[in-house]
């Protein structure tokens, strides 16, 4: 949501605590699930409230992706709402049926002190790239890593399968390493996009607030000259706070466009002054409105950190419902009345659109908040993952940290990271564009097709023919939209 963030596997996860949990079943040798009663294993368990997932939650998606909501009205008419509430439908049921597959799957663990530093950061870049041999599989249980080489009080025999901790853990534990591959690669172009649309955002918004006084390139190089000091944090607890701060400027929007529309435009005694440029549908243009409405959506790789943070993770279901009628009203709001207001002169960022005043120009500075809180937690992901494979250095462990070479090679990595993103974003500045075409390319992918794929590889031999069918049709419904948003973009 955007972006979002995709972005907050670091801070969901932090949450995480290892306890005894009821025991759930696992997967087979092959990775899916296994019904026999003498295979279990016991599951981390979180200590966030489902109050707290469902804020989290709803942070995560209401992002970037609702400043363009008016836009993709623009491109599609209001038939752009139908696919709003369409896409909303299948990523609600990809989002439970994702997690299905995180709570049923497991995978061999390869070593302790790995799978420890991987249940801390949340699984946001876990590893399991070894394999073991096959044979009986053994509980999880609760034990200090140093009693289990030591034979101490703690000791127990070495565990062989792990808890799915993250989307990458469950593309694994669908289809093997190069499932993992796939949805690493996906997901890693798909946070590095949304930084760059971070940059773009603030370009736009920062040359509004300082009357263009440079052009937007030179204040993306502004925003990056202060964002990207903030990958330097190992710990990012710290913007929680500010995150907080962008959930609130990105409700105040909708207010901000309420008032316009009731106290500028003379609604509901008159009709919006752009209702008479807006139309039914643009057959033509529909397609960009794909990826731009996806992005909206854009959750799942957060969600299995989410589900693991949870106290109570039988009530995952009923957060994301709630999760989901919260975004959805939100964007109807939104996307209704910044269409109305402005019809076909909407910009690709409805923010642009506000007349100079006090509320905009507080909505203004209040969404460059967001980038800001959001950037480091959407790229922090793909950095721990570069660090490891490409470094070996797990910034996760206290002895990697606290090393000052290993700090400053994975500092000057997180540099190189946000910089590419700072130039991806100078080479296409043109925000919806940009956007639709990461919607509909990478968002689709991972929040519609690949869920029901991993769905029905895991769980073969258990669904019905109306599940199947009806997974088969969201996989074709997303490759179609993929196809269309990507060529239209």
């Amino acid at each position: 949501g955007g972006g979002g963030g995709a972005t907050r596997v670091a801070s969901a996860a932090s949450a995480t605590k290892r306890a005894s949990a009821t025991p759930q079943t696992i997967a087979r040798s092959d990775g899916s699930p296994s019904s026999s009663s003498s295979s279990r294993l016991e599951r981390p368990v979180g200590n966030s409230s489902t109050a707290q997932a469902m804020a989290n939650s709803v942070n995560i998606l209401l992002g970037v992706g609702l400043l363009s909501v008016p836009y993709a009205l623009q491109q599609g008419g209001w038939a752009g709402l139908g696919v709003l509430s369409l896409l909303g439908a299948m990523t609600n049921y990809t989002g439970k049926a994702l997690i299905k597959c995180q709570a049923a799957g497991s995978l061999p663990v390869v070593d302790v002190a790995g799978f420890e530093s991987d249940l801390s950061a949340g699984g946001a870049v876990a590893s399991a790239r070894g394999m073991v041999a096959s044979g009986d599989e053994y509980d999880l249980m609760e034990m200090d890593a140093g009693d289990a080489t030591s034979g101490g009080p703690g000791y127990c025999e070495y565990p062989r399968r792990r808890p799915l901790l993250s989307y990458e853990d469950i593309g694994e534990a669908a289809f093997g390493p190069r499932g993992r591959d796939f949805i690493t690669f996906v997901l890693y172009t798909e946070l590095i996009g949304t930084g760059a649309l971070f940059f773009i955002l603030e370009g736009d918004h920062l040359a509004i607030l300082f009357d263009h006084a440079h052009d937007e390139t030179w204040y993306m190089a502004a925003a990056a000259a202060v964002m990207i000091p903030t990958l330097w944090l190992f710990d990012l607890s710290s913007l929680s706070a500010i995150g907080a701060l962008g959930a609130a400027a990105s409700m105040s929007l909708v207010g901000v466009v309420l008032y316009e529309l009731v106290a500028v435009g003379g609604y509901p005694a008159n009709p919006p002054p752009g209702f008479d440029t807006t139309a039914l549908v643009h057959l033509s243009t529909l397609p960009v409105s794909f990826g731009l409405l996806a992005f909206v959506f854009a959750g799942h790789a957060v969600f299995p950190a989410i589900y693991t943070s949870m106290e109570k993770p039988e009530e995952y279901p009923a957060m994301l419902d709630k999760t989901y009628v919260i975004v959805g009203l939100t964007c109807l709001v939104i996307g209704s009345a910044g269409y109305a207001l402005y019809g076909d002169q909407v910009m690709d960022e409805v923010t642009l659109n506000l007349p100079a005043g006090v509320a905009s120009t507080i909505a203004l500075a209040l969404i460059t908040v967001n980038p800001f809180s959001k950037f480091a937690l959407t790229m922090d992901p793909v950095a721990r993952g570069l660090e490891k494979g490409l470094l070996g250095i797990d910034v996760a462990s206290e002895t990697n940290r606290s090393t000052t070479a290993s700090a400053l090679k994975a500092r000057g990595l997180r540099t190189g990271l946000g910089l590419s993103a700072l130039a991806t974003a100078a080479t296409v500045p043109f925000f919806a564009v940009f956007m639709s075409l990461i919607g509909s390319f990478l968002t689709l992918t991972v929040s519609v097709i690949f869920p029901s794929a991993c769905y029905l590889k895991m769980f073969e031999d258990e669904v019905t023919d109306g599940e199947r069918a009806l997974n088969w049709g969201i996989m074709v419904l997303g490759g179609f939209c993929v196809v269309a948003g990507s060529v239209s973009a």
